[in-house]
């Protein structure tokens, strides 16, 4: 029978009423999914995605138990005759647990992609309180519920969420235990991708070696020890693959829905995860259409129906672009796959360390088994045999969802929470990587003429591979204990820190206002988002300290920062404003600031209710003028400034106000509203540049409520601004030397303080005047601006005729140094400043230098 008789002959089979009636529902059911938001049902498939997943995953895993009970004896069958030699059975066991050994001791439980993960948590709750499948942003727990002030639908798929829920009557609502649950799939994964690889190439050391080759990469065991959804979609799919192939052995009706639920349900891990459904069925299509009957349709509906959740979720997020801003992220396929080599097979750190969390030499051996795997598809099917032929059309069919991935979701490596979609493609090119490399071993192993399926001698050379393979993954273990994988993910280290401070206070019923509630709530503690509570009544806002006895906090995270850092292709809506103006009325004490790297801080602050006071209005001064001994003689007798109090009344009873000059106390009172003048006797000045600074505090709440400052340069002497002095020579190894201005040209800030002037320069650099020995003094502060917060420390040192007269010792963000150096009889000076390891975000403030005489 040639390829269109048996082409018709299918489509007969499926030509009687059961069958045309199941094959218009299940597609039916997509269709008129997908096209309700284009004729004004938005709405509608707005709550049903929010209210039908539920249902639908509980009827979907009952049925699944019941159908795998009734079939459980055929299972134990069928498996007994796929299971290889024990002995290759044993390797595969102790391997799979070694493996997962090794993960769950040198790799700590954490997230890596934070926002993506706690959706599933925040999900997860709204299921478990609210029976409700939508992400509960904002959410308030107390007396055993959940109560959502914002919810919305997720744009995730949902069947992790479900598999939290139905853990969380067991395990608690405080999901930290999904961590072990994550891990343990590990070895089933494993497990189970052998026995798939096995029951369908009836090559057991084939299948040892690519399920090694899987688990050994480390962006497999990073995920594996996080929260996502990757490790439960490399699960599922080897499950499939297994059920796929036990369905097409024994080819009956209820074999055929049981694999029919399981798809379903692993089309809900991923919304890419659909496509690679049509693999299944273009393959199955053979045995489900051998006869009339109603194997088929039962399947097309089962598989359509249960995955609505998925449909639902496509369907209303059709349109939406989530990634990119400004940016067009998608449309660049071909782009990002050469990104996306070039990030797994980029070479060591100079250190040794590794670059990416890929292994060089697994995508060159997938390479070269992508060329094998197709020339051995020719070369067998000239002799009529299309099984590799067969092998490699499902895996392009399969990875349709690849295509998708890297196409519409911006899948480009060099950000470093894409790298997780690795886990899509990597038990696939695990799979082509093991191929010739198991052939040749085999070829080279087994005895000439022997028709033993696997000679001692390829047992023990696909062993030694697999030890090599696993000592390289092995020796890394310095580089999986410094978390290497989104080591630069500034939210999961921000959530990591968070929660680390957490550990260190009591046990207390906390709320928190932050940029992203949903992470509190997902860990099953309350917070809303800075917006809602700027809508809050002051009353509300002191019903809410009152209710959680003062354990009420704010903090600022990485949304309230600047976004220049951020990579153009991915995810960033940057809320600096909002935070801004949330600081600027609410009273807050500040308990914990975190540097985490790359320009932002976390800072925990102790929320109190909103301002009574307007801050902008606490202390006005004027500009500071010289007042001179009397109206003959124009000589300085002292330093004037006026300034006035402006708040009234109680809200003020509490405050003080100091004064200092030079970080010497001038004037300490209590605040009271008034207009003041202050005179600064001319002996408190110092030759050059003074400070003349006023603070305003609050007893009660030892919170600062104002801080500013005035400069003065006090001309005498022939004292001079160094800034103002010609520069000999000047070299640095990032930018340009600014004056008066930080190194990416704005007003110098260290430690929150404001200055004016001075010069701005990058570590390293070398600054040389030429002061011809004309002075005996220089001055001056330094600190790293505050504009960019990842340096590891810098020093600055004075060298008077190359001879080195003073020198700070390493110090990094939030430190000001004060630099006294005797220059007498020197001719050249030079300025120089050096980190302590790399030169990223070294930005040195040179603050008020002077030369004095």
């Amino acid at each position: 029978m040639n390829y269109k008789d048996a082409i018709l002959k299918l489509f007969k089979n499926l030509a009687h009423p059961a069958g045309i009636f199941g094959t218009l529902i299940a597609i039916a059911i997509p269709f008129l999914i997908y096209l309700a938001p284009n004729i004004n049902r938005r709405e509608t498939i707005r709550q049903m995605d929010l209210n039908l997943p539920l249902p639908l995953f509980a009827i979907q895993f009952i049925a699944g138990i019941v159908l795998f009970c009734m079939l459980s004896k055929d299972f134990r069958e069928w498996i007994k005759g796929i299971l290889p030699a024990k002995s290759i059975s044993i390797m595969t066991l102790v391997f799979a647990v070694a493996v997962s050994i090794f993960a769950g001791t040198q790799i700590e439980a954490r997230h890596r992609v934070q926002s993506d993960e706690s959706v599933f948590m925040s999900v997860a709750q709204n299921m478990y309180y609210n029976n409700e499948s939508g992400t509960c942003n904002q959410g308030e727990f107390e007396n055993g519920a959940l109560t959502c002030k914002s919810t919305s639908n997720s744009f995730k798929t949902k069947g992790l969420s479900f598999l939290y829920r139905i853990g969380m009557p067991l395990f608690g609502s405080d999901l930290r235990w999904i961590f072990k649950a994550e891990l343990l799939m590990l070895p089933l994964a494993f497990l189970l991708m052998f026995l798939a690889i096995v029951a369908w190439t009836r090559q057991p050391l084939l299948a040892f070696l690519a399920s090694l080759l899987m688990a050994l990469q480390p962006t497999v065991l990073f995920q594996f020890r996080a929260m996502s959804v990757e490790p439960l979609y490399i699960f599922l799919s080897a499950l499939s693959l297994l059920v796929f192939k036990w369905a097409y052995d024994r080819n009956t009706v209820w074999h055929w829905t049981l694999l029919a639920l399981i798809l379903a349900f692993f089309a809900q891990t991923r919304q890419e995860t659909i496509f690679c459904i049509f693999a299944f069925i273009l393959f199955a299509l053979p045995k489900l259409l051998d006869q009339k009957d109603e194997k088929a349709p039962i399947f097309f509906v089962t598989l359509s129906l249960f995955s609505v959740p998925a449909l639902l979720t496509i369907s209303y997020f059709q349109g939406f672009g989530f990634q990119g801003g400004e940016f067009n992220a998608h449309g660049h396929f071909f782009e990002d796959l050469a990104k996306n080599w070039e990030v797994m097979t980029k070479p060591l750190k100079s250190n040794g360390e590794l670059e990416n969390p890929f292994l060089s030499y697994f995508n060159y051996l997938f390479a070269i088994g992508g060329i094998y795997l197709v020339f051995r598809a020719i070369s067998d099917a000239r002799r009529n045999n299309f099984t590799y032929l067969k092998i490699l059309g499902f895996l392009l069919l399969y990875h349709l969802q690849t295509f998708v991935i890297l196409e519409n979701v911006s899948g480009d490596f060099s950000i470093e929470i894409n790298q997780r979609y690795s886990l899509v493609m990597l038990p696939s090119m695990a799979f082509v990587a093991a191929l010739p490399v198991t052939h040749m071993i085999q070829y080279f192993a087994t005895p000439s003429g022997s028709r033993e399926q696997n000679g001692k001698g390829a047992v023990l050379g696909i062993l030694i591979a697999a030890l090599i393979f696993s000592g390289w993954t092995y020796h890394y273990k310095n580089d999986f204990n410094k978390n290497i994988m989104y080591n630069r993910n500034h939210l999961t280290i921000e959530e990591y820190e968070i929660l680390g401070w957490l550990k260190e206070q009591p046990k207390a019923d906390r709320f928190f206002i932050y940029g992203r509630p949903w992470h509190f709530v997902g860990y099953g503690m309350s917070s809303i988002h800075y917006d809602n509570a700027r809508k809050m009544s002051n009353h509300e806002m002191n019903e809410l300290i009152d209710k959680y006895k003062g354990e009420v906090y704010y903090i600022r995270g990485l949304d309230c920062w600047d976004s220049h850092t951020y990579h153009r292709k991915a995810v960033e809506h940057r809320i600096a404003t909002t935070c801004d103006i949330f600081e600027r009325e609410m009273d807050l004490t500040g308990v914990k600031n975190i540097l985490i790297t790359n320009n932002y801080w976390v800072q925990i602050a102790k929320f109190n209710g909103r301002k009574n006071y307007n801050p902008e209005k606490i202390i006005s001064t004027s500009e500071l003028e010289v007042v001179p001994e009397d109206s003959t003689n124009s000589k300085a007798k002292s330093l004037r400034i006026n300034y006035n109090l402006n708040e009234k009344g109680a809200v003020a009873a509490n405050w003080s106000l100091s004064l200092t000059v030079n970080d010497e106390p001038a004037t300490a009172t209590q605040y009271q509203a008034g207009e003041y003048s202050k005179d600064i006797e001319i002996e408190r000045l110092q030759p050059g540049y003074n400070q003349i600074r006023f603070t305003v505090q609050d007893a009660a709440t030892k919170s600062k409520l104002a801080d500013i400052s005035k400069f003065f340069f006090y001309d005498v002497n022939g004292v001079i601004a160094l800034s103002d002095y010609p520069i000999k020579s000047h070299t640095q190894e990032w930018g340009k030397m600014h004056k008066n201005e930080s190194i990416e040209g704005n007003k110098f800030n260290v430690n929150g303080q404001r200055y004016i002037y001075g010069i701005g320069v990058h570590a390293s650099s070398t600054t040389v005047f030429d002061i011809e020995k004309s002075f005996s003094t220089l001055k001056f502060s330094t600190g790293l601006d505050d504009e960019s917060l990842c340096s590891e420390g810098v020093a600055v040192e004075v060298l008077g005729d190359g001879k080195s007269l003073a020198k700070t010792p390493f110090f990094r963000n939030g430190e000001l140094h004060k630099v006294e150096a005797n220059i007498a009889g020197v001719q050249t000076l030079t300025i120089r400043t050096f980190p302590k390891d790399g030169i990223n975000c070294s930005h040195v403030d040179i603050i008020n230098p002077v030369l004095i005489p």
